[in-house]
């Protein structure tokens, strides 16, 4: 059964319309959303160590034409925490990911789109054939396939002369004259130190960037998650295909996600739709309305075109 909570986010046009915890297999999430209740529904997955909050601006800014959802991965922010290694695995996440939409939106298919790790743990969900009837879109931001990378690093090892001529291939990785500066900086200064630095300077930081108060526990819970994943899938890849449409905005500046990660997506994509700029990692604070249009238009598009779902006539019976 499903209940509300108090809502401990900012006031004003930040606050969600609605929270509720959501019963998942083990844990309980906590879940806010925007918009009206008809609206097209859109799911916003967050990365390591964020929360929900990370999507505020975003979710604001969409909340006008869909019914936008967020929750906390478990783990992090309000929702419950497993005690087991086990309990962090990629196939947990996607799981409470289906549990969410199951709760939230059952006869409806949903949209999708995370950041970082939270793109990371869709790709898993979309992958999964119940993905055929209950997702219509999918948008990775700053997040690759795992099983995909593990793939195409694998071919690389095989192929040591192509692996050269890709490693200096500059669109592989980042466009700047000067990405070295640029790396130090975003390294050491992710959105949520600027804006407290900038505050206790007395200034106004121009990113809503909120710190959770359970920042200190959504730290260690991001490395539990990468340690849980990252040697298995990297290491024993599996061939994942999915029939969903894919939409991936690549950051061509990412510091911590170099384009060529996502160089494989296509062999195992039916529809794949790339958008490449030159932004931050952390695009869902820094820049709120280009995720929020990427998103959109994305969505908007498919609606116009009539492009089916996978699975869509099934669903309708």
């Amino acid at each position: 059964m499903n209940r509300p909570f108090d809502n401990p986010d900012p006031t004003g046009t930040h606050r969600p319309n609605r929270t509720m915890t959501v019963h998942g297999s083990g844990v309980d999430l906590a879940v806010y959303e925007w918009g009206d209740l008809g609206d097209e529904p859109l799911v916003l997955v967050h990365g390591l160590s964020d929360t929900h909050r990370v999507w505020t601006d975003v979710a604001v800014l969409l909340a006008d034409g869909f019914r936008v959802i967020t929750y906390d991965v478990r783990g992090h922010g309000r929702s419950s925490k497993p005690d087991a290694p086990h309990g962090y695995r990629l196939d947990r996440l996607a799981e409470d990911f289906f549990t969410l939409i199951d709760a939230v939106s059952p006869r409806r298919p949903v949209h999708v789109c995370g950041h970082g790790w939270g793109a990371v743990q869709i790709w898993e969900a979309v992958c999964d054939p119940r993905a055929n009837t209950r997702i219509a879109s999918f948008t990775a931001i700053a997040g690759p396939n795992l099983d995909h990378v593990g793939i195409t690093l694998r071919e690389l090892i095989r192929k040591p002369a192509y692996a050269r001529v890709l490693l200096t291939d500059k669109k592989f990785w980042r466009h700047s004259a000067n990405s070295a500066q640029i790396a130090a900086q975003r390294i050491a200064f992710p959105p949520r130190v600027r804006t407290w630095l900038i505050e206790q300077l007395g200034g106004v930081a121009t990113a809503h960037a909120a710190t959770a108060p359970t920042w200190r526990a959504d730290l260690g819970t991001g490395a539990r998650i990468a340690c849980a994943n990252l040697a298995q899938h990297l290491l024993w890849p599996r061939r994942r295909h999915t029939a969903v449409p894919v939409q991936l905005v690549v950051d061509t500046t990412d510091v911590f996600v170099p384009p060529f990660l996502y160089y494989s997506s296509a062999r195992w994509v039916d529809r794949l739709w790339r958008s490449s700029i030159p932004a931050d990692h952390w695009l869902p604070v820094t820049e709120p309305l280009l995720v929020a249009e990427a998103v959109a238009n994305f969505v908007e598009d498919l609606l116009d075109a009539d492009v089916p779902y996978p699975g869509a006539d099934a669903a309708d019976r």
